[in-house]
């Protein structure tokens, strides 16, 4: 990892050491709450394809649903597919209020009410 790339990681991910970040998530990181500096190094530096790669192997939570639309405008996916969500498992461990917050999480916002 170059020095540039370790100061991104040390500016999105400040939890880690630069090290210990895989490399996918720091580019999702940074497509998603990047400067415009940072996104225009990793797409110089690492290729369109890599964000491409990191977009299509995106987890629960890495995108905005506003990041999430804008990658794939740009990169000319479309139809969106939906933003990944978390799956609350139905459970009696699961208290209500945390399988309300999910079912409101995994609605348009539209219809949040």
């Amino acid at each position: 990892m170059d020095e540039e790339l370790k100061a991104i990681a040390r500016s999105l991910v400040w939890w880690k050491p630069p090290e210990q970040v895989d490399f996918h998530y720091l580019v999702r990181r940074v497509m998603n709450m990047g400067t415009p500096a940072m996104v225009a190094w990793v797409r110089q530096h690492h290729g369109e394809q890599v964000m491409r790669e990191a977009l299509a192997t995106a987890e629960p939570g890495n995108f905005t649903e506003r990041s999430w639309n804008y990658w794939h405008v740009v990169f000319g996916i479309r139809p969106t597919p939906p933003l990944p969500r978390r799956i609350v498992p139905d459970s009696p461990y699961v208290s209500p209020e945390i399988r309300r917050a999910a079912a409101r999480a995994t609605r348009p916002v539209a219809e949040i009410g």
